[in-house]
């Protein structure tokens, strides 16, 4: 027996476990589907969840605690058996703890209006990068590595330049197998032109501003509040330069405030006070579909809590403990 766990030592030594990127959680609503069968989506809900939680994504280390949490909803509009096709909407959103506190920040908040795809249950969710297989395992090996590249780019500016890369293979795949919803065909709703606009040289004020709200924003309001809060409108200031430089930015922009327009009134109606006013018109700009949440911002800036942090909202381990320098994600 001993020598048992002396070779089983010997293993772990030489092949440490590493655990997968994601903690997805997945949710299927077909409430407005007829019939009492409905086995076949409790049988869907796992099949993703293992999909996207027991696959290798990428050849970094991720410990237990750093795996990226992800909500999956899909909302059944349509399901017809005989066919085994099924039409919802798909609700993709990942999370990123921030340091030195207990809170995650919503860092994508995707939304796929109608998506339609096949699926019998039991079905294996098989995924090769170069092959197009279907629209399922392609839409959501796709939103994973988008998830990715946002990820590893709130750490280090253009980490997530790779997982994008990843991400435009499979567009390119269902694109030319003429797939809805995958063309590069700016109308600014499909896979094709968020991916597009990720990797365009144009954006990398866009990157910017990604990074910079979250590595020297959220993450330096736990030690440096004001500094924090000043750097957020720095990341703001980067957005207002993306839009001026590029005619098509409406899409990534409105991606980022889809993921952001919540927090960003708590942070600036509460803490060390700053120029409200300024913050404000600069957002109306980017955001005018927000204009509701900014006026927020106007109404409530005299009011000021202690803590210009905003609400708990999740279930990962605190990481004041550790010292993450600006590669975290990119040096493992």
């Amino acid at each position: 027996m001993q020598r048992l766990f002396f070779i089983i030592g010997l293993i772990l030594l030489v092949n440490p476990l590493r655990a997968q990127e994601f903690k997805a959680n997945v949710t299927i609503n077909a409430a407005s589907v007829r019939g009492s069968n409905k086995q076949v989506f409790k049988t869907l809900e796992k099949a993703i969840e293992e999909f996207i939680n027991k696959r290798r994504w990428t050849d970094k280390q991720f410990q237990d605690y750093e795996k990226i949490k992800v909500d999956i909803l899909l909302n059944i509009k349509k399901y017809d058996l005989n066919k085994n096709s099924i039409t919802a909407e798909l609700y993709f959103r990942s999370y990123r703890p921030v340091f030195n506190s207990d809170y995650e920040t919503l860092l994508l908040n995707l939304v796929d209006k109608n998506f339609e795809f096949n699926y019998r249950e039991f079905e294996k969710l098989d995924f090769n990068i170069e092959l197009f297989d279907s629209n399922l395992i392609s839409t959501l090996a796709f939103y994973a590595y988008v998830a990715l590249g946002y990820d590893f780019d709130s750490f280090k500016e253009n980490a997530g330049h790779p997982f994008f890369e990843k991400a435009e293979i499979i567009q390119n795949n269902a694109d030319q197998n003429n797939v809805s919803g995958w063309a590069k065909d700016n109308k600014n709703n499909s896979k094709g032109d968020l991916i597009e606009q990720l990797l365009n040289d144009n954006s990398k004020f866009y990157h910017k501003a990604v990074y910079t709200y979250h590595r020297w924003g959220l993450d330096m309001m736990g030690q440096k509040l004001a500094l924090g809060k000043n750097n957020i409108i720095t990341a703001i200031n980067y957005l207002q330069k993306f839009k001026q430089e590029n005619h098509n930015s409406d899409y990534l922009i409105k991606i980022f405030f889809d993921a952001k327009a919540d927090e960003i009134v708590q942070i600036f109606t509460a803490g060390p006070p700053v120029n409200t006013a300024f913050v404000v018109n600069k957002l109306r700009n980017l955001a005018p579909n927000y204009d509701f949440k900014w006026d927020e911002i106007s109404n409530k800036s005299t009011a000021r809590p202690r803590s210009a942090r905003p609400p708990m909202q999740g279930d990962r381990p605190t990481k004041e403990n550790h010292n993450f320098d600006d590669g975290h994600r990119a040096k493992k």
